[in-house]
């Protein structure tokens, strides 16, 4: 008896492999997705020469010493890319790539991006720049209206997608500090500093900003510091899992 039953069981196994391989090969989305362009397969041919997947991963797929970088393009800066590629950052280590390599690696993680989004969401993700824009715009209803350093630091942050990093809610993909803890933690100062020189042996950089924009950045920071409570809530959405299925009560499904 207990024979038949194993063999029961190793059949129920083997069905359910192969009826998960037909789902997968059966799937025609994958198929609508364009094909790389020539410099992008190229930029996908440095990826695996240099095992970045060891490290980071594509759609979840990887290593888990790094972040996910499906959508790297589409949070990160050029120049913020090409600096990490350049200088290395933390564990990642420098790599000599020459100008065109790092410009293929540039394409084919802007074409990853375009195919859609590492952490599946019920809803379309939110630019992380519109949802600075809806805490400004939140709070300053209430009739206290930016100061001109704050406006300052506001245009700079969205320009330098500082807020892609920089999550209000300690939930940044590239484990970056929480923005609105930075003037608590740092002191205006030593912020000042940052902007100016980086941080060596992270991602991040230093920055040719004029001081009027570094202070302009700082203000903003202050101004942060004292909404984090609206800030956190207003990113909830950033959070790993929030939209997903399970975070719905049953009674709201159709």
């Amino acid at each position: 008896m207990a024979i038949a039953q194993r063999k029961r069981l190793i059949a129920c196994l083997v069905a359910a492999f192969v009826f998960q391989t037909w789902l997968v090969y059966a799937d025609r989305i994958g198929y609508r997705t364009p094909p790389l362009s020539v410099e992008a397969a190229r930029g996908q041919e440095v990826w695996h020469d240099n095992n970045c997947q060891s490290c980071h991963q594509l759609y979840g797929f990887g290593g888990f010493l790094g972040p996910d970088l499906t959508n790297a393009a589409g949070t990160l800066t050029e120049a913020r890319l090409q600096l990490i590629l350049t200088e290395g950052a933390g564990l990642m280590p420098a790599f000599h790539l020459d100008e065109q390599d790092r410009a293929a690696v540039l394409q084919f993680l802007i074409e990853m991006d375009k195919t859609g989004v590492s952490q599946p969401r019920l809803q379309a993700p939110v630019p992380t720049d519109e949802l600075l824009d809806h805490l400004v715009t939140k709070v300053t209803e209430r009739g206290d209206p930016l100061t001109d350093a704050e406006q300052t630091g506001l245009r700079v942050m969205r320009r330098e997608k500082c807020v892609a990093c920089h999550l209000p809610n300690l939930s940044s993909p590239v484990r970056a500090p929480d923005l609105t803890k930075a003037i608590e933690k740092h002191g205006s100062d030593k912020v000042l500093a940052i902007l100016a020189e980086g941080v060596p042996g992270t991602t991040m950089p230093k920055f040719a900003f004029p001081p009027s924009e570094r202070e302009g950045v700082v203000a903003l920071l202050r101004w942060l510091s004292a909404h984090a409570d609206a800030a956190e809530r207003v990113f909830e959405v950033t959070r790993p899992g929030a939209g997903a299925a399970r975070s719905i009560p049953w009674f709201e499904f159709d």
